[in-house]
C-alpha cells in the first residue's frame, strides 16, 4: 500500500509540483558526516535502480532491443543456478542494453550539472546535484525515451518517427560540418522536414515528447535554483550545459575518428 502511494505520490509531484521533485530536503537537513552522506547517496542509488528496473522492465518485455542480441555464449548456457538459456540470454541482454542508454545520458547530465555548478562557484555538494538529477531523469528523461522506443515500433507514426529520426541526423551533421569532417551517418543525410505529412496520432505524440522535454529541463534548472541556491543566469547556464553536452559527446565521437593514430616505437 506504501509503494503505491510511494508511485501516485512521485507521479503527483512530476506533473504538478516538478520542484517538490527534485528538491533535496532531506539531505539538506541531514548533511552530517561523509559517512551520512555516503548513507544518503547509497539510498539514492537505490532509487535509481529501481526506478532503472521500472523503465527498462517493460520496455524489455514488451520486446524492445531483442532484435539484434548476439549469439549466446557458452559460458552462460546453464549458468544462473540452471537457468539460464537462449531466451534468458537474450532477456538479459537486452535489459541491459535499455538500461544502458538511460545509464549513459544520466551520467552525462550528471556531469554537466556538477560541472557547471562548480565552474560557477555555486556548488553546495555532489549530494545535491545527483538528488536533483536522479529524479529528474528517472521521471522525465525515462519517459523522453520511452516515448522515443513507442515512436521507434508503433504503427501509424511514420511520419513522426521520420521527423524524430531527421532532427537527430540534422543535429549530428551539423557538428560534422562544423568539424568539416568527412563522415556520415547510415542512410545519408536527412531529407527535407515535412510535417505536413503528420497523422493526428503522431502530432499526439509528439506533443508529448516536446513536454516531456520542457519538464526534464525545467527540472533541472529547479535542482540547481533550489539545492544550490543559483540565481536565474546560473540556473539557465546549467540547462545550457545539459542542451551543449551531446555536441561535446559528438565532438569527441568525430575526433576520436578523424585524429591519426600516434605510431608506437
Amino acid at each position: 500500500m506504501s509503494r503505491t502511494v510511494s508511485v501516485v505520490s512521485g507521479l503527483y509531484d512530476a506533473v504538478l509540483r516538478p520542484a517538490a521533485l527534485v528538491e533535496a530536503r532531506t539531505v539538506r537537513q541531514r548533511q552530517g558526516s561523509l559517512l551520512t552522506q555516503l548513507g544518503q547517496l547509497r539510498r539514492l542509488l537505490v532509487v535509481y535502480v529501481v526506478n532503472l528496473a521500472a523503465y527498462a522492465g517493460p520496455l524489455t518485455l514488451a520486446g524492445f532491443g531483442r532484435q539484434d542480441v548476439p549469439a549466446m555464449p557458452a559460458w552462460f548456457d546453464g549458468s544462473l543456478g540452471g537457468v539460464g538459456g537462449p531466451e534468458t540470454w537474450q532477456l538479459l541482454f537486452a535489459f541491459a542494453q535499455n538500461s544502458l542508454f538511460l545509464l549513459a545520458a544520466t551520467g552525462l547530465t550528471l556531469l554537466s550539472v556538477h560541472v557547471s555548478m562548480v565552474v560557477t562557484f555555486q556548488s553546495n555538494g555532489f549530494l545535491r546535484t545527483a538528488y536533483a538529477v536522479i529524479y529528474s531523469t528517472s521521471a522525465y528523461l525515462a519517459g523522453i525515451f520511452t516515448v522515443v522506443w513507442y515512436l521507434s515500433t508503433a504503427e501509424g507514426v511514420t511520419a513522426a518517427r521520420g521527423l524524430v529520426v531527421d532532427l537527430q541526423k540534422s543535429f549530428i551533421y551539423a557538428v560534422i560540418d562544423w568539424f568539416g569532417a568527412d563522415l556520415g551517418l547510415p542512410g545519408g543525410r536527412p531529407g527535407a522536414l515535412e510535417l505536413g505529412q503528420l497523422s493526428a496520432h503522431g502530432q499526439s505524440v509528439l506533443a508529448v515528447l516536446v513536454v516531456l522535454v520542457a519538464y526534464y529541463l525545467y527540472s533541472l534548472y529547479l535542482g540547481a535554483r533550489l539545492n544550490h541556491g543559483a540565481d536565474r543566469i546560473k540556473g539557465l547556464l546549467v540547462v545550457l550545459a545539459v542542451v551543449a553536452s551531446p555536441v561535446v559527446y559528438i565532438s569527441a565521437s568525430i575526433l576520436a575518428y578523424t585524429t591519426p593514430a600516434v605510431p608506437t616505437l
